[in-house]
């Protein structure tokens, strides 16, 4: 089994510099070109590369050479090969990369230091999953890889009907630990006039920089839409966005119509991992996401990681990636639940698109049906009726017990509290009801905030005590 040997240790440069507009343009001009595939062309290309990339995970990787090298040499299908879940990754990493300089704890040393933006080695991008689900996995990019993955998000913002010229920023993660955050810097091409901002900057500072900035189309999470429509509403805020990209959180139909309210603008959904980048976002028809299949292989399966029929949702995905990676990911376990759609897109892209997608299988509360009987519900089966209560601003489900719920919740007026408060659990017990689930013990708290979890500082949903 090949291993290359460990060379002389890098310095880290100064700066982590913008994409190289001529590294990037033929990359994207050949991901834009596949588009126009047909579905049997674009299948015939991912068998290729996915035969390269197994080759090469179990020529380089000590753990893919013993986990899966005697059946790639017999010609095992993907779905035979067993899954890989995020303990294994973490449990594993050192015999998982494909470079022998690289070490998870000299890696986890460096994305808890001042240098975490900076790339390894001189050349691999670190970044580290939110933990939002209880275990961080931390993974590594290499240059080819970085550059495929950030071509794929300026092809996904083409398909979106955006120009290269268009007014573009992200509102993201507040560390470079997260992906969004980097990825977001270096979209912006290195111009100095694309304001820095994270979810966690101040609110009077984010107000001030769009309005200066006036963008046209704005990544952020969906929870953070809603909080711009506030300013916006309050008259603080004043910009003519065309389109919003939601990332991070589940997008919900109240989202979509509180932007049209707003600014007569649309909300695309976009959907991506830490460990995969951008997987997709919806095209023109905003019909569902498309999943950029020429990136990864994208498996939506049971308990037994057994596919699951088109309009089904899974209790987890599967994400193979086939570009070029320091840390390869085959058949790699993340806990979304999502559902395929069966019928090609109107727009004529050769890719599946995902129907739905429910959130994290961990945000699953457990309740009683009205008979007693235990019932696993999952939470955001809740978030179409609590986004429609008058004056609620954020909101959070603390599992105590089977069937005892604490709601917290954050009000747009505190003086309004009170009927907030009434509103939630109006909505909460019909939902359940509608379930079949009975409500239980359910105790509504009003809270001054809710902080937002994980090196993405996303809202979650369903929190713990």
């Amino acid at each position: 089994m090949k291993r290359t040997t460990p060379g002389p240790a890098y310095r880290y440069p100064l700066a982590l510099p913008a994409l190289d507009p001529a590294q990037v343009e033929p990359v994207l001009a050949e991901l834009l070109r596949r588009d126009g595939w047909n579905r049997d062309t674009l299948l015939d290309f991912q068998r290729q590369c996915l035969a390269r990339v197994l080759r090469h995970a179990v020529t380089e990787s000590l753990y893919y050479h013993e986990a899966i090298g005697a059946a790639v040499a017999a010609g095992a299908a993907l779905a035979d090969l067993p899954a890989l879940t995020k303990s294994d990754l973490m449990g594993n990493w050192d015999r998982i990369v494909t470079d022998p300089r690289l070490r998870l704890r000299d890696v986890e040393r460096h994305l808890a230091s001042p240098q975490a933006g900076m790339p390894v080695f001189g050349e691999y991008r670190a970044y580290a999953t939110g933990g939002t689900t209880g275990e961080r996995a931390v993974v590594v990019y290499g240059q080819p890889g970085w550059l495929q993955t950030m071509s794929n998000m300026l092809r996904l913002l083409r398909m979106l009907g955006a120009t290269p010229q268009a007014r573009a920023l992200g509102i993201g993660a507040p560390t470079p630990l997260h992906i969004t955050n980097r990825a977001f810097a270096e979209l912006s091409g290195g111009r100095s006039e694309v304001p820095r901002l994270s979810v966690l900057s101040p609110l009077t500072e984010i107000v001030a920089a769009l309005n200066e900035y006036q963008p046209e189309i704005i990544f952020t999470y969906p929870s953070f839409i809603r909080r711009l429509a506030e300013e916006q509403d309050a008259g603080r805020l004043a910009v003519r966005p065309a389109r919003f990209v939601s990332t991070a959180e589940v997008l919900t139909g109240h989202v979509r119509l509180l932007a049209r309210q707003t600014w007569g603008a649309q909300v695309f959904n976009g959907y991506g991992t830490t460990e995969a980048g951008l997987l997709g976002t919806e095209c023109e028809h905003a019909a569902g996401v498309h999943i950029a299949e020429d990136m990864v292989v994208f498996e939506s399966v049971d308990e037994a990681n057994r596919p699951v029929p088109p309009g089904t949702p899974g209790v987890k995905i599967l994400v193979t990636t086939l570009y070029d990676s320091p840390l390869p990911l085959i058949r790699y376990e993340i806990s979304d639940i999502v559902a395929v759609e069966a019928d090609p897109c109107p727009c004529g892209r050769p890719y599946r698109r995902l129907a739905s997608i429910a959130g994290r299988r961990e945000d699953t509360l457990s309740l009683l049906t009205p008979d007693g009987r235990p019932l696993r519900l999952h939470a955001g089966r809740l978030r179409a009726p609590l986004d429609g209560v008058p004056g609620l601003r954020q909101y959070q489900l603390v599992q105590r017990s089977p069937g005892s719920i604490l709601v917290q919740i954050t009000v747009r007026n505190p003086a309004g509290a009170g009927d907030v408060a009434a509103g939630t659990r109006s909505a909460i017990e019909h939902g359940l009801r509608s379930a079949g689930a009975r409500p239980g013990i359910l105790d509504i708290e009003v809270v001054d905030a809710i902080e937002r979890r994980g090196a993405a500082a996303k809202e979650c949903l369903l929190g713990a005590r």
